[in-house]
């Protein structure tokens, strides 16, 4: 009897754990639907605008309605230093990470900028080994070399593009999006962990928005907002909604109940929702590489969040 109890005892921890992980899982792969329908909106609407203006409004929606959400919760004690921290990693990733991911789409095909953007989970994973958070494991890795594998099947074959000074400055730009999203999955937890992961949100989304705003006002809102049109104003309010408050919100409430790398390999789901929605809703074939894409992206996924 006393060893049916011990082992009973024992097993409740282990079960917590998997419901956790469960729920951050499902948290994950609900925000990367949201992001990969963004990116179907960035690249309909970044052509009425620019890059920095779209970027600021998106954030200025999403802060607004995470306050709306959040009220006084939006803004606990904390020392000057983790305010100091939060500024920092608000600024990287949602000043820095939005603006060269949507000025990159400007100088490379989107093809180009799913595929270098996918290797964030594996930077992601090296930045959380290095500052030992996670041990980087055979089926962790094996795991994230799978999901990438996938995306670069589901994605058509890249052409050889002319060494110009515009495609280059567009991969320095996406390398610059993979490395703010790494640096904010790791260096973010411990923020994570200690305060409400939704005020750590808001307070980055705003300090993102505040760090655009004067190179939206300088390149001309006013300018750069009338030629959007009413579908246009749609996609923008999608982004700052859904691709903004709702994603990121769940994007962070997974984090701090997972592990970085764990949860960033979730984001090769976003070019495979974008893929999903070009064939729901502008009729794009589905090719049988398309489903065979989508079955090593989620043995990807399920590989690395097994793990451990």
């Amino acid at each position: 009897m006393h060893t049916t109890t011990s082992s009973t005892t024992a097993s409740a921890p282990s079960l917590d754990r998997q419901r956790a992980a469960a729920r951050a899982a499902l948290a994950a792969t609900a925000a990367c639907l949201c992001f990969g329908a963004s990116v179907v909106a960035t690249r309909f609407v970044v052509q009425q605008t620019t890059p920095i203006v779209l970027a600021c409004m998106r954030y200025v929606i999403a802060t607004v309605c995470m306050l709306l959400v959040l009220g006084k919760r939006a803004f606990p004690a904390m020392p000057w230093r983790d305010r100091r921290a939060i500024a920092v990693l608000g600024v990287l990733f949602f000043g820095v990470f939005p603006w060269s991911f949507n000025a990159s789409l400007t100088h490379l095909p989107a093809t180009h900028v799913a595929l270098i953007v996918a290797t964030n989970p594996l930077v992601t994973l090296g930045f959380s080994a290095w500052r030992g958070v996670e041990r980087i494991t055979a089926p962790a890795l094996a795991g994230q070399l799978l999901a990438f594998a996938g995306l670069v099947l589901a994605l058509p074959p890249i052409a050889a593009a002319g060494e110009t000074g515009a495609v280059w400055i567009g991969y320095l730009e996406v390398g610059i999006t993979v490395l703010c999203g790494a640096i904010y999955n790791v260096w973010s937890r411990p923020l994570l962990l200690q305060y409400n992961p939704l005020a750590v949100t808001a307070q980055s989304m705003g300090m993102g928005a505040l760090a655009l705003a004067p190179l939206a006002l300088w390149q001309g809102v006013p300018l750069h907002t009338a030629t959007i049109t009413a579908g246009g104003w749609a996609a923008v309010a999608f982004l700052g909604s859904f691709g903004g408050a709702l994603g990121f919100g769940l994007w962070i409430w997974a984090l701090r109940r997972s592990t970085p790398s764990r949860v960033a390999v979730f984001m090769a789901l976003n070019p495979i929702t974008a893929i999903a929605l070009g064939v729901l809703l502008l009729g794009e074939p589905l090719s049988l590489r398309l489903f065979l894409a989508l079955v090593a992206v989620l043995g990807g996924i399920h590989l690395a969040n097994r793990s451990r």
